[in-house]
């Protein structure tokens, strides 16, 4: 036992998340698995978010410096100062060389104060939290120039590689022109695994995003430590695992791979190496053999849940989110108790059967995490939470006295979700619930099979509001044979409810084939159109006998998002802002903020700032910077919105190429005509704004005279139109916030 014990001790392990993934919370999956490993005698497992180490690197000073420099020598802005036309194909590369030349030195000079804003209280006033925001934002747009056509967002990784073919993935590893996690992991982590020496690495991909920067890293590791064996797992690589363990040269990067829940499988995979056991008696295990072959192994059981240990966060470096206050995730269960929707896959890749803690169990380990880690800020992951479980948890939170603030994802159920059952979910800490609504149209509902009736929706919904939950509802557009009539039914339904529903995330549909979807195109009328030479496909382009076109629903998405922000205070301006960032708008709920009130607050924010007009004690902010331009900022950046544009570039919520569609974008969106023009950066607002040469020379004059009032009556007061033109021009850059009216 003594020497078991030792060997273990011995034994180093490391487990990582990568890049791309959300920068304001840490992640669950590794942290569990460490506590499990540590509850069965291995005790030097080390975390490492990557993830937020990259992103702490690149948004800094020093980074963003060599950013600077590197985006300067790629995407020259002259290179765009002579061609007649700009084609389509130019567009990203242009909009990148502008504004890296227009924000460099100002994010240089700002990103610090930016992250400070973050992780202070001064992340409660939305006058210092949207342009620190803002600034981030533009700070990851100047590492992507750097690196372009790759681009790094706060919910995205692209490259110039498509990730359905394993051959461009591997390609993509290599490629440190266009892949910034290459030399950040040469520079930063692999001398720390080096010098640490672990036997086994797991890495864990959740998300497209994380897939080509994960395997960078197993390549690198592979070749600086060939003992170490390297094995990954996660969502995403439940979907792809099989396909990608089978593509030629997979072994260079990973030993195995890890299929659903990571526990018991990474728990075997040690204990084997440690011991020099076979792995085929791993379960739920892919791993290569000597002769590169993928050998996969029989699915393993899951571990009882309800006995699991709690989750270990300990290393994971939490002065680093971007965030005022911890928030940690905790899992209540796993599966689906429903597991219907046609439209859904978690219930597949997430692991085998449905299984849950008792509520005793979630609350006692809730409140050691609590303690733990001095936060009373919890994420509940979950796909819905049973019936019984929505009546037990509250009770026992409160019996508990848990004191917690809490979100989650739900499902309707409308008696659980009655009106004592919401008031005893508030009480219990409960603060923002997102549900599966999907469709305004009950045919549709019927054939993704809900189970669940718009009255009983909005019954929900209204319960949870009049108790002070959030209610965010989930929405999709494009399911098959969905029309435009029939979406246009679902923004409508949404407004109607806009009192009770606070947040609505909208996804276009997408098909990939784990989905009954996929497995059964003809009882949905779609044509399914696989693509041969893509060997590690997951979302599939397909015809529809009726409805909508793929490109059509694009088309409508636009349109629904434009009625959601005219109607959803939340979605208005730069208010949205909070909805696009994971836990920051829970974080003002967690302090107790109704959202009403807050609703209310992003209201007369975005009311005050329409109404804003040419005061005349208006004057330029400091430190605004000019580029001149040869062509037209503004229509660019329309070009690259446009929906057949956005399906040449991988989609943030798929990461797939739509075949065809560059070709298609340059022959239907055509060119650029030259046009003299100027983008203007203003650090105060983090605003990008693209003047006229003339415009420029009145944002000029009126810096000389001192404010808009002194400009004004240096003009004949007869020459009214003049008078008109420059206050009209005036009230429009002060909504912009690049003039200000002094107090």
């Amino acid at each position: 036992m003594l020497a078991a014990m030792i060997r273990a001790q011995r034994f180093p392990v490391t487990l990582v998340f990568p890049p791309q993934g959300h920068f304001t919370q840490p992640y669950l999956a590794l942290p569990c698995i460490k506590a499990y490993l540590e509850a069965n005698g291995f005790d030097d497992v080390e975390l490492v978010d990557a993830n937020i180490e990259a992103y702490d690197r690149f948004l800094s000073a020093e980074y963003l410096r060599h950013a600077k420099s590197r985006a300067q020598e790629r995407l020259p802005l002259e290179r765009f100062s002579k061609p007649a036309a700009l084609p389509f194909h130019d567009l990203g590369a242009f909009r990148a060389a502008a504004e890296s030349a227009a924000s460099a030195d100002a994010l240089i000079a700002g990103i610090e104060d930016a992250k400070n804003v973050l992780k202070s209280e001064r992340f409660f006033d939305a006058d210092q939290y949207v342009p620190a925001v803002r600034t981030i934002y533009h700070a990851l747009r100047l590492v992507s120039a750097a690196h372009h056509p790759a681009v790094l967002t706060p919910h995205n990784f692209t490259m110039g590689y498509s990730l359905e073919r394993s051959s461009e993935v591997l390609a993509a590893t290599r490629d440190a022109g266009q892949n910034p996690f290459l030399e950040h992991f040469q520079k930063d982590l692999l001398p720390r695994l080096v010098a640490r020496k672990p036997r086994v690495v797991g890495i864990s991909i959740i998300y497209g995003s994380q897939l080509v920067p994960g395997l960078t890293l197993g390549r690198l590791i592979k070749q600086a430590l060939p003992d170490c064996h390297v094995t990954a797992g996660g969502g995403f690589l439940a979907y792809i695992g099989e396909k990608l363990m089978n593509a030629p040269g997979i072994d260079e990067c990973l030993d195995s791979l890890v299929f659903h829940e990571g526990e018991a499988p990474l728990l075997g995979l040690c204990q084997a190496l440690r011991d020099g056991t076979p792995l085929a008696e791993i379960g739920s295990l892919t791993w290569i053999d000597s002769s590169k072959r993928a050998v996969a192994n029989p699915s393993g059981h899951p571990i009882a849940l309800d006995k699991a240990p709690v989750p270990n966060f300990d290393g994971l470096p939490f002065e680093k989110y971007l965030a005022p206050e911890l928030v940690l995730p905790f899992d209540i269960n796993r599966g689906c108790y429903y597991g219907e929707c046609t439209f859904c896959t978690l219930p597949t890749v997430i692991g085998p059967g449905y299984r849950t803690r008792r509520a005793q169990t979630i609350v006692e380990q809730v409140l050691a995490l609590k303690s733990r880690y001095h936060s009373r800020n919890f994420n509940f992951i979950t796909d819905c939470m049973p019936p019984g479980m929505i009546k037990d948890l509250p009770e026992e939170l409160i019996a508990r006295e848990a004191g917690i603030r809490w979100w989650a994802d739900a499902r309707v159920e409308p008696k659980a979700y009655n009106a004592e059952g919401a008031k005893k979910l508030y009480e219990s800490g409960c603060r923002k619930l997102l549900f599966g609504f999907e469709t305004a149209t009950p045919r549709l509902l019927k054939m993704m099979m809900k189970g669940q009736s718009l009255k009983s929706t909005v019954e929900v919904a209204t319960n949870c509001a009049q108790a002070g939950i959030s209610v965010t509802f989930y929405a999709m557009v494009g399911f098959p044979s969905e029309t435009r009539e029939e979406a246009q039914a679902t923004v409508d339904f949404l407004v109607e409810h806009s009192d009770v529903v606070r947040e609505v995330s909208l996804q276009t549909f997408h098909i990939d084939e784990v989905a009954q979807v996929y497995k059964r195109p003809e009882d949905f009328g779609v044509r399914i159109l696989d693509d041969p030479t893509a060997d590690i496909e997951l979302y599939h382009d397909y015809e529809s006998s009726q409805g909508m076109t793929q490109e059509e629903a694009a088309e409508m998405f636009e349109a629904m998002m434009t009625a959601l922000r005219r109607h959803f205070p939340i979605f208005s301006g730069d208010n949205i802002l909070y909805f696009m960032q994971k836990s920051h708008y829970f974080l003002h709920l967690a302090h107790d903020t109704k959202p009403d009130d807050f609703v209310a607050r992003c209201a007369e924010r975005t009311a005050k700032r329409e109404a804003r007009g040419a005061e005349h004690t208006l004057a330029p902010n400091a430190k605004l910077s000019f580029v001149e331009l040869s062509f037209g900022y503004t229509e660019a950046l329309a070009r690259l919105a446009h929906p057949l544009a956005r399906m040449v570039r991988p989609d943030f919520l798929t990461g797939r190429y739509v075949a065809g569609a560059e070709e298609e974008a340059e022959r239907r969106l055509g060119s650029l005509a030259r046009k003299h023009s100027v983008l203007c950066y203003d650090p105060a607002s983090a605003e990008f704004v693209e003047l006229r040469p003339d415009g420029k020379r009145v944002l000029e004059l009126i810096a000389q005279k001192g404010s808009l009032g002194a400009l004004l009556e240096g003009i004949d007061p007869g020459d009214l139109p003049a008078i008109e033109n420059v206050k009209r021009f005036a009230a429009e850059l002060h909504r912009m916030g690049v003039l200000r009216a002094s107090v």
